[in-house]
């Protein structure tokens, strides 16, 4: 893979051009601010001519400035005025043709030109004739309300003016082999042209004012030469003369900030001079070196400190051109040693800055991937679909997003974490995308064995866990068992022997003398076999109630809780379902001996005078609700797994598919549920 225009780094690296690209195209971006704006002055300027013009033929026509008071609207002939709604309208139309639909407008444009030049051409004739017979006929057959004649006879300084502007709109945008513009320099020779007269009203000096004519040429007529001048002068900003001003370079930026402020001195330090000359405060005799050393020193000022603004830009310029090339050289190096692949896109998708190690990835040189998509860089086409997606969503949102993406690459697929972020420009468009990316491809396999490796063990656990529950429900059974073959030995055995005992000491107390001590024995006798046998019965029954088997679990609860209630003096309270309801016969076991186990905490720590129990069952659940009002439990107590009782409890209902909550407080009791699956339901059994 050639890679040799990757490597380069510095002011020779292919990126380092591409930013001074970048560099250049932002300043043409400034160049074509003032481009525009110099555009709209131009139309700015033609518009407000066309407005004196229209005022000044109204005027003429109609005779309506003397009512507005504006008597400086009669003096621009209606001809005059006429002309230059002709040469406005080129003018507009040129401008509008330059922007947009070109041909159509700049055909139109021409053709408001040629009018132009014909109508100063005849109107020049019949000044210079006294009248034109033909035209002289047209002109008796109008209207008689307006002043058909007035359109003729221009003065000769105005008919020069619109010869120099139908001259410039019919060139305006010809050239020679030199790209120089003709049109310039005759826009610029009628500004200099209708400056005479101006200055000679400013003046005083009617010799400027009348040339060689008899008349002088009106003040508003002048004034709008100058301004059309301008227009067309600004009309253009592209061209060569223009083209200085508009730039944005330091001599463009010199004449933009400078050439108002000398002619505006200028114009106001002559007038003043001249002022001074007329009051008699010194001989007219001395103005002419007086003016050239106000120009000298103005132009001086004017120069010098133009020339220092410039030697202070340029000396910024070039220490922003240095911090540039060190940044710069600093990111290019950067960039070129980094391992992770850095890249910047334009709004188009397109690469424009790619790294070495992005090239590498990509398997190719910087000359194959520049101005390159998605589509023509990645193998898979759904993978480059969705790099564009996310590129358009982040250039759209115009903030960054960390991704993590698997691409499928030339040579392998690697998973990267890819951090991309909207790229503005200086006016604060969005022009594309940043991005950079870390190859996470080891971590994410490591993740994935890691996770591999939970799973096994999570399933391990739980078929450890399973063969526990299994042992401790065999357990369990065994338990059960044991502790119904010892209740039975107990009822079996212990019982008939206490009954035959009972009925031999019977046959006893009746051969017992009867005194009194006899008689305290035999009660003490009779009481210590009473006992023995309640006692047998009690725990008889603790280890396997004759009423669960026999009755159900409502049975056994009802006789359990009576039993501890006499046990223990605690009053016993019960909600049970109505009906009879068997369950399987290992939870009618399990909920017996939890309540069992909760009912000897109870009487251990809950210091309790009152326990109510309620049993819930309906068709796939069971729930039983043990509450007293002791002195209540800690959370620590409940999440201590080394009480056997509570752990008890929870194994027991965890193993048949439920789970037991608690809810205590300090001093306000506790509350045990138990919740447990009915999996299996049997049918309710008769009376015994």
């Amino acid at each position: 893979m050639d890679t040799k225009a990757s490597d380069t780094s510095g002011r020779d690296s292919p990126h380092y051009q591409d930013l001074l690209k970048t560099r250049a195209l932002e300043s043409l971006a400034s160049t074509k601010t003032y481009v525009w704006r110099t555009t709209a002055a131009a139309i700015g300027l033609a518009v407000l001519v066309m407005a004196m013009a229209v005022l000044a033929l109204v005027s003429c026509l109609y005779q309506v400035a003397p009512s507005l008071r504006l008597p400086e609207l009669t003096d621009m002939r209606a001809g005059t005025a006429a002309a230059f709604l002709l040469a406005t309208c080129s003018l507009l139309l040129s401008c509008v043709g330059s922007a947009g639909l070109r041909r159509p407008f700049r055909i139109v444009a021409q053709g408001l030109a040629l009018v132009l030049l014909l109508f100063v051409s005849t109107a020049l004739m019949y000044g210079a004739l006294g009248g034109i017979d033909w035209l002289d006929r047209v002109l008796a057959d109008l209207p008689p309300e307006i002043d058909w004649r007035a359109f003729g006879g221009l003065h000769p300084m105005a008919a020069i003016g619109f010869l120099l502007c139908s001259l410039t709109l019919l060139l305006l945008d010809r050239r020679d082999r030199r790209e120089h513009y003709l049109a310039e320099y005759l826009a610029i020779a009628l500004i200099f042209f209708s400056a005479i007269p101006l200055l000679g009203y400013f003046y005083r000096v009617t010799a400027m004012t009348q040339m060689i004519y008899s008349t002088s040429i009106p003040v508003l007529s002048a004034l709008a030469f100058l301004l059309f001048g301008m227009a067309l002068l600004m009309a253009r900003p592209r061209h060569r003369l223009m083209a200085i001003i508009t730039r944005h370079a330091p001599g463009g930026q010199m004449l933009r900030r400078s050439l108002p402020q000398m002619l505006f001195l200028l114009i106001v330090l002559h007038w003043l001079a001249d002022w001074g000359a007329r009051q008699g405060f010194y001989d007219r005799s001395i103005l002419p070196p007086m003016l050239t050393l106000i120009d000298s020193v103005l132009v001086l000022f004017i120069f010098w400190r133009a020339g220092g603004k410039v030697d202070h830009e340029y000396g910024a310029r070039l220490q922003s051109a240095a911090e540039l090339a060190e940044a710069t050289a600093l990111l290019i190096a950067v960039s070129d040693n980094t391992n992770d692949p850095i890249f910047v896109k334009d709004r188009q998708g397109r690469l424009i800055f790619a790294n070495p190690a992005t090239l590498r990835r990509l398997a190719l040189s910087w000359e194959q991937a520049k101005g390159r998509g998605s589509r023509d860089l990645f193998p898979r086409r759904e993978d480059a679909d969705r790099i564009d997606v996310d590129d358009i969503r982040i250039m759209n949102g115009g903030v960054s997003e960390t991704l993590e993406q698997t691409i499928q690459l030339p040579n392998e697929i690697v998973t990267f974490q890819t951090t991309k972020a909207p790229w503005f420009g200086q006016q604060g468009q969005v022009m594309g995308v940043i991005g950079i990316a870390t190859d996470i491809s080891e971590r994410k396999r490591a993740e994935d064995s890691l996770r591999r490796r939970e799973l096994e063990l999570e399933r391990t656990i739980a078929q450890r866990t399973a063969l526990l529950r299994e042992l401790t429900n065999h357990l369990e059974t065994i338990r059960e068992e044991e502790k119904r073959a010892i209740a039975r030995e107990l009822h079996d055995n212990m019982g008939a022997s206490l009954t035959a005992l009972s009925m031999h000491l019977e046959s006893v107390y009746k051969v017992l003398p009867a005194t009194e001590q006899w008689q305290n024995r035999q009660d003490q006798m009779r009481t210590l076999l009473n006992s023995l046998v309640a006692t047998t019965r009690r725990i008889q029954t603790e280890l396997r109630p004759n009423m669960l088997d026999l009755f159900g679990l409502k049975a056994a609860i009802a006789e359990q809780l009576e039993d501890f209630s006499q046990r223990t003096e605690i009053v016993c309270k019960s909600s049970l379902p109505d009906e009879d309801v068997a369950v399987d016969h290992k939870i009618e076991i399990a909920v017996y001996r939890m309540l069992q186990e909760i009912l000897n905490n109870v009487s251990k720590h809950a210091q309790a005078t009152q326990v109510e129990v309620i049993l819930d069952i309906d068709e796939d659940r069971l729930a039983l609700t043990v509450r007293d009002n002791g002195v209540g439990m800690s959370q620590e107590r409940f999440e201590n797994t080394t009480t056997h009782g509570l752990r008890g409890l929870n194994e027991r209902a965890t193993y048949l598919g439920g789970k037991v909550g608690f809810t205590a407080a300090e001093g306000k009791g506790t509350t045990v549920k138990i919740e447990l699956p009915l999996t299996m339901l049997a049918e309710t059994p008769g009376p015994l």
